[in-house]
């Protein structure tokens, strides 16, 4: 990755920065946090499922795709095919 990790997040730490009331600064943030945790998971499992149905349509076993996905069993790398 060219960019640095903390790259993304510049422009909430600048929109979480513009706001001066601490309470209100926090209430922002928390929201901000979920917002992206959402974000983060709907993003995880879109390319865990388009990579675990992209090596399946390459002629791997679901037992094969698990080993490449860090050694997850054959069920759980059916299950990221799925959208699971």
């Amino acid at each position: 990755m060219a960019d640095l990790p903390d790259a993304p997040f510049a422009p909430y730490e600048d929109q979480l920065r513009s706001i001066p009331d601490l309470t209100e600064r926090w209430a922002t943030f928390v929201d901000l946090a979920s917002h992206l945790e959402h974000e983060l998971e709907r993003f995880r499992r879109r390319q865990r499922q388009e990579i675990a149905r992209g090596l399946k349509d390459k002629g791997k076993t679901w037992r094969e795709v698990g080993e490449v996905m860090g050694g997850v069993t054959y069920q759980r790398a059916h299950q990221f095919g799925q959208g699971e």
